[in-house]
C-alpha cells in the first residue's frame, strides 16, 4: 500500500505506516498512521480500487455530497486515480455490535436496547434515501447493505457507497433482512426480532411495499443458499415480518 505523492505533499506527511488491513472482498482497505511535519500523528483510512476507475469517482462524490447534507459518513480527504483517503471512524461494525448484544442478552445482562439500535439504523437509512435522491435526482439505494458497512461510535455511520445505484428501497430492505438473520448463529429469535424491528422502524418513516420486501428478501435467501451453501428454511422471508417468532431457536 502506497499513499499517492500528491496527498503526501498536501498533508505534509514525512512518514507513514500501515496499522491494519480491514476486511473487504473487493478492495484493499488499510488503516494508515501518518507522521506530519509538525511531529503530530494522524490516522487515515485508505481504500484502493484494483483496476476500477468508475467506483472511485462515484464513491468520492457521494461521500462529499452526503457529508455536506449532514449525513453521518466519513469525511473525504483525498481522491486519487485509484484510491480515496477518508476519515478514520472509531467504533464497532454494526454486525459486531449485534453479535455482542445477542451474547449479553443470552447472559441476561443489559447491553444495547435492540429497539433503539433498530431506530438508529432506520433513521440513518431514511436520511440516506432522502439525501441521495436529492443529490442524484433519482431513487438511489446502497445495494451492498450488509451490517459491516455501518460503524457504531458515538453515533451511527455509513461507510461504503461504491455499489450505490438507482433502485427501489424495498430491494435494499429485502437484502438487509436476509443479511441480518443469516449472520452466525443464523435464524435465532434475537436476529429475527431485530430484523423485524428494523423493517417496522423504517416503514414508519418511508412508505414500503411489504410484499415487495418479502419478495426481495426471498431472492436474497436464494442467492445465499447458492453462495454460502447454507440451509435456509422455506418461507423464512414472510416469517420475519408476519410469523410467530417464539418457535425459532434462541
Amino acid at each position: 500500500m502506497q499513499l499517492e505523492q500528491e496527498f503526501i505533499e498536501t498533508r505534509n506527511i514525512i512518514e507513514y505506516s500501515v496499522d491494519k488491513q480491514f476486511f473487504s472482498k473487493k478492495n484493499r482497505v488499510h488503516l494508515v498512521r501518518a507522521v506530519l511535519n509538525d511531529c503530530t500523528e494522524q490516522l487515515f483510512v485508505v481504500k484502493e480500487y484494483p483496476e476500477q476507475v468508475s467506483p472511485v469517482n462515484m464513491e468520492a462524490s457521494l461521500l462529499v455530497a452526503l457529508d455536506k447534507k449532514g449525513l453521518s459518513v466519513p469525511k473525504l480527504y483525498y481522491k486519487g486515480k485509484g484510491s480515496i483517503v477518508m476519515e478514520y471512524i472509531r467504533g464497532a461494525t454494526l454486525v459486531d455490535a449485534l453479535t455482542d448484544a445477542e451474547y449479553y442478552t443470552r447472559k441476561s445482562r443489559d447491553y444495547i436496547n435492540i429497539k433503539g439500535l433498530a431506530e438508529h439504523l432506520a433513521r440513518w437509512l431514511d436520511g440516506f434515501y432522502r439525501t441521495s435522491s436529492q443529490i442524484t435526482g433519482k431513487s438511489t439505494i446502497l445495494q451492498d447493505i450488509n451490517l459491516r458497512n455501518f460503524l457504531l461510535g458515538y453515533k451511527l455511520y455509513g461507510i461504503d457507497f461504491e455499489d450505490c445505484r438507482e433502485g427501489l428501497i424495498e430491494e435494499d430492505m429485502g437484502r438487509l433482512l436476509a443479511f441480518i438473520v443469516t449472520y452466525e448463529p443464523a435464524f435465532t429469535t434475537f436476529k429475527m426480532g431485530f430484523a423485524r424491528e428494523v423493517y417496522y422502524a423504517l416503514a414508519r418513516r418511508v412508505p414500503l411495499n411489504r410484499d415487495r420486501v418479502i419478495a426481495e428478501a426471498s431472492k436474497e435467501f436464494d442467492a445465499i443458499r447458492e453462495r454460502r451453501d447454507m440451509v435456509v428454511p422455506e418461507g423464512i422471508a414472510g416469517e420475519i415480518l408476519l410469523g410467530d417468532l417464539s418457535g425459532w431457536q434462541v
